[in-house]
């Protein structure tokens, strides 16, 4: 787990934008500004007067529900208060969540459409279930004001003590299921990212231990399929010792940003990393080119995927042949994915209304578990740990113990800087798609206060095999990692997210029994979870 947060005793349930839209014309939000909800034949809009009445506001192309930890886009259509159209208006965007301290992820931005007086918001990405306040400030010849809309997002359920489940309850189940997992993300900047012939040329990559300085250190040294693709130390371990814990690669091609800082920003900028790290491979590029130059299996497949050997006399021949190994490993992690365990089978049962297998069927207390996990009274473990690989993906400061030389880390607030530096990221010149759209990097949220100290939410899948736990191996059992929400340290850097959970020792206990119903057997060819032949 990585979040847990308090929230006021006002419980609320959000039903779903298909119903909340077609139930009545007009709202208020914050008590002052008129909101008018209208449904076209395709898509929704919204319509809000601003708070002093200079602005008539108009969100396009909404759908029923707002996407759920997605980048989207709206329509803006802005009017003065007797209806004429307004061009060239500054507009700034903001979002928080009305009943929570929490904000957007990221950092949306305003361009003038071709129509005059509309406009386009990009970069808005809700990941949390609840209610959002969307709040644009416009400034233009007619003055300055706000308009504020409110957004339902997903499913949010209090605490329910029966054991059956709620209608609500099933739809948060339901979010969490594997079956509700899309097929991997497409990755417009690795051209052999879904390539079967480079996938296998990374498997035997990723097992092979001549890419390191003295030949000892494979990738799969911190990263065994037994232990869930990590290593079971505390912090990585390959020619030194590094300052990170090896997070598992288990479902990683889902993820936008890659390391607990979110240094990188694909997969195969990542896989490159370590190989040069002087704690870890330790190695060079053009010795890695080597390796491959002097296997004649290695270099059949590098042909058959790339064309023409690279030449070692050529610095940047011997860039653009590293780069393509780094895309082959991405290819062999991409297939790395998470099976169905104990709690799928279970939810998938629910579902179909029909009764658990006897080896599915949870106990009280993994129910109990599950339901505290769920609910926003009181685990709120669902705020972070949302999707069905149970985690947003984002980044947060919880005070996780940090002391020594760790305890002022900067976290995501450094981490992103390094990515926007990297010339290896979305943009740069080794990216296969020039018109890659470089969402998550185009709309990262920088400087901002929340990124101080934050580290990256890990996946929950696999977390009974995963220790130890958190950026820097800090907790050796999943225990000590759930009472860290019952004593809510204070942060070392920045300022922690947490607050007191109500909830009593055994509910603690009880989410513990459920986390270890996460484990299962990992999809990937059987090949792939052993070294190759």
């Amino acid at each position: 787990m990585t979040c847990g947060f308090n929230r006021s005793l006002t419980a609320f349930f959000v039903i779903g934008m298909a119903v909340l839209f077609l139930k009545g014309d007009i709202v208020f939000a914050d008590g002052r500004e008129k909101i008018q909800r209208h449904k076209t034949h395709t898509s929704f809009s919204l319509r809000a007067k601003s708070q002093t009445g200079r602005y008539w506001v108009t969100l396009l192309g909404l759908t029923e529900q707002p996407p759920f930890n997605k980048m989207h886009h709206w329509h803006v259509k802005l009017v003065s208060q007797n209806g004429r159209a307004i061009s060239k208006a500054t507009i700034k965007v903001a979002a928080n969540m009305v009943d929570q301290t929490h904000t957007l992820p990221t950092s949306p931005r305003i361009t003038n459409a071709s129509v005059p007086g509309e406009y386009i918001i990009e970069g808005v990405k809700f990941d949390r279930q609840g209610d959002w306040r969307l709040t644009l400030s416009i400034r233009s010849k007619y003055g300055t004001d706000d308009v504020s809309f409110k957004l339902p997002v997903g499913t949010v359920v209090w605490a329910d003590l029966n054991d059956g489940w709620t209608e609500d309850e099933l739809k948060i189940l339901k979010s969490l299921w594997i079956g509700s997992l899309p097929k991997p993300p497409h990755d417009p900047t690795n051209a052999v990212a879904d390539n079967k012939a480079a996938a296998n040329f990374g498997h035997h990559l990723f097992f092979d231990s001549r890419l390191s300085k003295d030949g000892s250190v494979a990738c799969a040294n911190c990263h065994i399929p037994d232990l869930a693709f990590t290593d079971g130390r505390k912090m990585v371990v390959g020619l030194g010792q590094t300052k990170r814990n090896a997070p598992t690669i288990i479902g990683v091609t889902y993820s936008p940003w890659l390391f607990w800082d979110g240094r990188k920003d694909s997969l195969w900028s990542q896989a490159l990393g370590p190989l040069e790290h002087p704690l870890e491979h330790g190695t060079t590029r053009k010795d890695v080119v080597k390796v491959i130059l002097k296997d004649p299996s290695y270099r059949q497949r590098y042909q058959t995927l790339f064309g023409g050997l690279p030449n070692l006399a050529d610095p940047a021949e011997i860039n653009r042949a590293f780069i393509n190994l780094g895309k082959v490993i991405a290819a062999y992690e991409r297939q790395i994915l998470p099976a169905p365990t104990k709690f799928d089978r279970y939810v998938k049962a629910l579902l179909s209304k029909k009764k658990p297998a006897p080896e599915d069927q949870f106990s009280l207390n993994e129910i109990a578990g599950l339901k505290v996990f769920i609910s926003d009274n009181q685990g709120q473990c669902i705020r972070c740990h949302n999707g069905p690989l149970m985690t947003d993906h984002s980044f947060h400061n919880i005070g996780s113990h940090i002391v020594g030389d760790n305890a002022g880390e900067m976290g995501r607030s450094a981490g992103l800087k390094l990515a926007q530096a990297d010339t290896t990221n979305c943009h740069s010149k080794f990216s296969d798609d020039s018109k890659a759209a470089c969402a998550e990097l185009n709309f990262a949220k920088h400087n901002a206060p929340e990124t101080v100290g934050a580290f990256k939410t890990p996946t929950l899948r696999y977390v009974s095999r995963t220790a130890p736990y958190m950026h820097a191996g800090q907790f050796q059992n999943l225990e000590d990692v759930i009472w860290q929400y019952r004593d809510v340290p204070p942060a070392t850097v920045g300022q922690s997210e947490l607050q007191n959970l109500i909830m009593t020792d055994s509910q603690f206990r009880q989410i513990e029994d459920f986390l270890r119903t996460l484990d299962g057997p990992i999809h990937a060819p059987q090949e792939y979870l052993h070294p190759p032949d």
